[in-house]
């Protein structure tokens, strides 16, 4: 008996998904171009600008280019020989930020105060998750 949730679905469904990811990413772009005009054209929201806003705004944006990247190559059927949800450089950008980001919390955390073991956890993660996806950045098919 094979297992379902390791057979690839048809292509009606990829494709479904893959326009539900394109509206979600429509979304987002228009969410954060609106936050950009705001934040140029008003000078009272670069007063409030917070490191939450710009962490919340990074984090839009991962999600917005994940979302484009994922959805077009499902909605049009574009894997390009790869039988991953990314492209190579996708997994590469994934990946270095997702080291980038460990490395910088670890360069903050650690000289200021001691890391509790939460801490500990989502550093690690992040950067092992980072390294894996360099690995299928890298990884021949």
């Amino acid at each position: 008996m094979s297992n379902p949730y390791l057979e690839p679905v048809t292509l009606l469904w990829a494709r479904i998904a893959g326009i539900a990811l394109l509206v979600a990413a429509s979304g987002l772009t228009v969410v954060l171009g609106l936050g950009i005009a705001d934040f140029a054209a008003h000078a009272a929201s670069r007063r409030t600008l917070t490191s939450s806003t710009v962490v919340f705004a990074l984090i839009l944006l991962a999600l917005c280019g994940i979302c484009w990247q994922a959805g077009f190559r499902l909605a049009f059927n574009r894997r390009g020989g790869q039988p991953t949800l990314f492209s190579r450089p996708a997994w590469f950008a994934i990946g270095t930020a997702l080291v980038v980001m460990s490395a910088l919390m670890a360069a903050v955390i650690l000289p200021v105060r001691r890391p509790t073991f939460l801490d500990y956890q989502v550093i690690l993660s992040l950067g092992a998750f980072g390294v894996w996806c360099l690995v299928l950045a890298f990884r021949r098919v």
